[in-house]
């Protein structure tokens, strides 16, 4: 009964994890084509390097921990 109780908490978190990153990307997509330049990598500096090597980590995490069980 526990451990239904836990995947159950597991699969509710990512399903809200999921529905606010659509929400966002809902809202945030039409704005993208007029803020970004056309190449984006070489006009990063220090800050968006390590938040998009950060992002990539917590995805890793998430895959490994969908993938353990």
């Amino acid at each position: 009964m526990i451990r239904w109780i836990q995947e159950w908490v597991i699969l509710s978190m990512l399903a809200i994890l999921a529905a606010g990153t659509l929400f966002v990307l809902w809202v945030i997509w039409p704005l993208l084509p007029g803020r970004l330049p056309v190449i984006i990598l070489p006009t990063l500096n220090l800050e968006g390097v390590v938040s998009i090597l950060m992002l990539l980590v917590i995805i890793t995490g998430f895959g490994k921990l969908l993938c353990s069980k």
